[in-house]
């Protein structure tokens, strides 16, 4: 009978700890949303200067798509600007610390949109670099769009 006890116990953990395994992943770090947003944009500075004397117009693509990018991210910027500028209380500091596990397991539009519109940034940024490479306005090897380079 005990052993009939330990297993009703252990099915409910073991669904749980499913149920954890098949969430985890599914949602978006936040924190790396902000710092790939800041890695990006030095990168998309330095490309857009060189294509600009051009005047081909290639570069546009990467200042839309950071334009798409600042809008879509706009909530996540003033919230860690916020936050950057008070000192929480220990209840908002676990409001935001929750929230942000939320995020990490289960996908938030929002959240989401964001995300999506740094790969696209990064993408264009991406392709901006393949066309100036071939030509030769800058050297190196093009950086893959979901990726470094």
């Amino acid at each position: 009978m005990a052993a009939i006890g330990q297993l009703r116990t252990g099915i409910p953990a073991a669904v749980l700890l499913l149920l954890c395994g098949l969430l985890a992943g599914c949602g978006t770090n936040v924190q790396w949303l902000m710092a790939e947003q800041g890695r990006l944009t030095p990168e998309a500075d330095r490309l857009a200067t060189a294509a600009e004397p051009l005047g081909t117009g290639i570069e546009k693509p990467v200042y839309d798509a950071e334009d798409a990018q600042l809008e879509s991210c706009r909530f996540l910027t003033e919230a860690t600007v916020k936050a950057m500028q008070q000192d929480p209380t220990f209840g908002e500091q676990f409001v935001s610390d929750l929230s942000e596990v939320i995020v990490l397991l289960v996908p938030v539009e929002p959240v989401e949109r964001c995300a999506d519109s740094i790969n696209a940034y990064r993408a264009s940024i991406a392709q901006l670099e393949h066309e100036l490479i071939k030509l030769g306005v800058v050297a190196g090897k093009p950086a893959e769009p979901g990726g470094s380079s």
